[in-house]
């Protein structure tokens, strides 16, 4: 069973009208759910983490406008000195090989996903709002307010959830992108697609060569079926340039993974894959993915685990967030294990650290990779291993 699918016996509520406060909540739940797991008490399935609130707004709809929190979302650009003339593939596919960089409307945050097969950043557009944390108390009662007069269905703030995605040569096969129309982008071959995401909101795809069958992608699903337009879409094409690749880094080290087991993604400051992306800038650690067998490289449409964030087949995660983003209930370093999962706190409580398998791993397999995980100073990047170290490669 996916993550998202567990965690909902704990979260779900009645079906919510469509285009109300309550389906806003209610969407945030289950972009939520695909975050990470925690104890929502004994013998309790997987529940969802939110900071200081029972729900979260979805990336999709208001909440904070990126503004300067937006340089909290990931670590800091690499300097651009440091730009080569052209792109590198290193053989250690861990790497960041682009920075952060603006241009026009567009502010592309430095990525902090990485695969065997791609690099992930968030994306944001200057006059549309972007939520990619767990809403406050405040933020909730002020929805709740809402409701209570009557204001279902209004939206203050035009809205969008993108991310940049930089694939490997060969990684990704254009010819999956159903219905797409052939371009020339900045003088790059290109293809461009639009869908209708949840019956209403506007998702769309701009993917370009980047170095040969090296392709970029640009995902961006706004309440606009204008905003962003075909123009302001490929602008985004002349702003990407590449740095020196630089070793992504995890704040622990492994001293075991199952046998067969391979690492397939990480997440740097956040969790990994999309659902790191959905919650950039919930202040999370840093995860990993471990699958057996490692899913494929080549021909992909779309990162692991798709939009939904549901979990690759084969595979197990950890997470490293900080305590107060999980509602576990064991508070010390006893590791407790249940539903597929087994937790723990670090030696001062501040920082949860988790496995999830979904059966996949016994509790004692999962309790043996916890007891080799050794943390790092969660609070201090120059104390953290580079992706090579940290995964035992």
């Amino acid at each position: 069973m996916r993550l998202h699918e567990v965690v909902e016996l704990a979260t779900s509520d009645a079906p919510p009208d469509r285009n109300t406060i309550d389906e806003i909540v209610g969407r945030g739940r289950r972009a939520q759910r695909r975050r990470r797991a925690g104890f929502a008490g004994a013998g309790a399935a997987l529940a969802v983490v939110a900071v200081s609130a029972a729900v979260a707004l979805p990336p999709l709809f208001g909440g904070t406008p990126q503004g300067p929190a937006l340089q909290a979302a990931a670590p800091p650009p690499v300097e651009q000195a440091a730009k080569p003339a052209q792109w590198e593939f290193p053989a250690d596919p861990f790497q960041f090989t682009f920075g952060a960089f603006e241009v026009g409307r567009w502010k592309v945050a430095a990525p902090t996903v990485a695969s065997t097969s791609y690099q992930i950043a968030s994306v944001y557009l200057d006059g549309r709002t972007t939520n990619d944390r767990a809403i406050t108390d405040e933020e909730a009662a002020r929805v709740g307010d809402r409701r209570k007069k009557g204001e279902a269905g209004q939206q203050s703030e035009p809205t969008i959830f993108a991310h940049l995605t930089l694939y490997r040569p060969g990684a990704f096969d254009p010819a999956g992108l159903t219905g797409a129309t052939r371009l020339t982008v900045d003088g790059k071959e290109a293809y461009q697609v639009s869908s209708l995401k949840y019956g209403y909101m506007t998702n769309r795809t701009l993917a370009w060569s980047y170095a040969g069958d090296a392709w970029a992608v640009l995902s961006a699903i706004s309440d606009s079926a204008q905003d962003p337009s075909d123009a302001e879409l490929q602008k985004i094409v002349k702003g990407l340039k590449p740095t020196r690749a630089t070793p992504a880094t995890l704040p622990f080290t492994l001293d075991y993974v199952p046998a067969g087991y391979q690492p397939v993604e990480l997440g740097s400051h956040v969790i990994s894959g999309l659902n790191g992306i959905a919650g950039a800038r919930d202040g999370d650690y840093g995860g990993a993915i471990f699958a057996n067998p490692a899913p494929p490289t080549t021909g992909l449409v779309e990162p692991y685990g798709g939009a939904e964030g549901e979990s690759i087949p084969g595979s197990f995660q950890i997470f490293v967030v900080p305590a107060k983003n999980s509602n576990q209930t064991t508070g010390d370093t006893t590791i407790k294990c249940g539903n597929g999962f087994c937790t723990h706190r670090s030696a001062d409580g501040e920082t949860s650290i988790q496995v999830a398998s979904d059966g996949r791993l016994s509790d004692a397999e999962m309790t043996r990779i916890l007891k080799g995980l050794k943390l790092r100073n969660v609070n201090d990047d120059s104390t953290w291993a580079d992706a090579a170290t940290a995964l035992g490669r």
